[in-house]
């Protein structure tokens, strides 16, 4: 059996994207929400309550600038009394608030020894883009995991579940740290209940890769199967489908036991080395067979795009549409899902009649 990947390497991506800020933070392209100036007397404090439902965004920045004049800020999240930022005797402050819902902030300013004016600015990612939420505990969580607390993170997510069973989020990561204490029948029974959901996108990919590596764990190949099925996609990555064919050709009639879903993934890579040989009738027939063997939606998702791909070849534009469609229905890894999606504008681009 494959050694298990750590699960940090799945979800690094996803932290990277929401833990601690948004992507604006990374491109520098923040817009200001509210900005007002105010002034105060010397030691005089300064406090307002910022609420969720007032900045409906993953993440914000809170800038305080006293120009020459310094000042005190403290940022505390309420409800679990956590300080958040603490900085004296400063003209300028800024930090990155984590957000979303049930999250509640009271900032603090207290000005020094004169009479003074500070701009207090809010701002957040632009306007224009999707700004997909998560509830308090999944914040709670992701914080956690980063700084390494992973039974936290874990007891973060079931309290999320708690609170809303159906947080598809919470559900995506509590399978990783199932997939990584390898529960992994709680964890597959947790990403496809998450993919029922409306997941925001970069979770629906994370989800889509915990399936793939949850069955390869739940079904592992004997070794000369799977180094046989690796040698083969490498050989197609490669561009060389008669070598790919070769491998696969003779796994598929070779004497080794393997279940029905290496089967259809074997005819798969036979399909597509067949199509890469121009023999279109064989690959049909091939990818047709793996998608009578297919038991897993996603596995059947892979089989549709590399069917819709071929069928387009082929001129047959309607069936080609439906198997990209079936595809990105069953739900494909994120890098062919981008592909398909390519794909079927294109064909759709190509059926418009022309404006006269």
């Amino acid at each position: 059996m494959p050694h298990p990947r750590p699960l940090a390497l799945s979800l690094l991506p996803v932290l990277v994207a929401v833990t601690l800020a948004c992507p604006a933070q990374v491109r520098g392209d923040w817009e200001t929400y509210q900005s007002e100036v105010t002034t105060m007397a010397p030691r005089e404090s300064f406090q307002m309550r910022v609420a969720f439902d007032q900045l409906q965004v993953r993440a914000w920045k809170l800038v305080i600038d006293g120009e020459q004049e310094r000042c005190d800020v403290n940022v505390l999240r309420l409800r679990d009394g956590s300080l958040l930022y603490f900085k004296a005797d400063d003209s300028y402050h800024e930090v990155v608030i984590p957000w979303g819902r049930g999250e509640e902030v009271i900032i603090v300013l207290t000005n020094r020894e004169h009479k003074a004016s500070f701009t207090v600015t809010m701002q957040g990612p632009p306007r224009d883009q999707a700004h997909a939420a998560y509830a308090y505990h999944v914040n709670r969580a992701l914080e956690a995991f980063a700084a390494g607390r992973r039974l936290e993170a874990e007891a973060e997510c079931r309290s999320a579940l708690l609170e809303d069973p159906a947080d598809g989020v919470a559900k995506v990561l509590l399978a990783g740290f199932m997939r990584d204490g390898q529960y992994l029948d709680q964890a597959a029974a947790l990403v496809e209940a998450a993919l029922e959901d409306d997941l925001p996108g970069d979770m629906r990919a994370l989800a889509l890769d915990l399936r793939a590596d949850l069955r390869r764990l739940r079904a592992p190949l004997p070794l000369p199967v799977r180094q046989g099925m690796e040698q083969a996609e490498q050989e197609l990555a490669r561009d060389k489908p008669a070598a790919a064919l070769l491998t696969s050709t003779r796994l598929l009639d070779s004497e080794l036991e393997y279940d029905a879903a290496a089967r259809a993934a074997l005819l798969t890579m036979k399909g597509r080395a067949l199509a890469g040989l121009g023999r279109d009738y064989e690959a049909l027939d091939a990818l047709t067979q793996a998608l009578t063997l297919s038991r897993d939606r996603g596995d059947e998702a892979v089989v549709y795009f590399h069917l819709g791909r071929l069928y387009a070849g082929l001129e047959n534009t309607d069936q080609a549409e439906s198997a990209f469609a079936m595809a990105l229905q069953y739900g494909l890894p994120s890098g062919l899902a981008l592909q398909a999606r390519e794909e079927l504008r294109a064909l759709r681009d190509r059926t418009q009649p022309v404006e006269r």
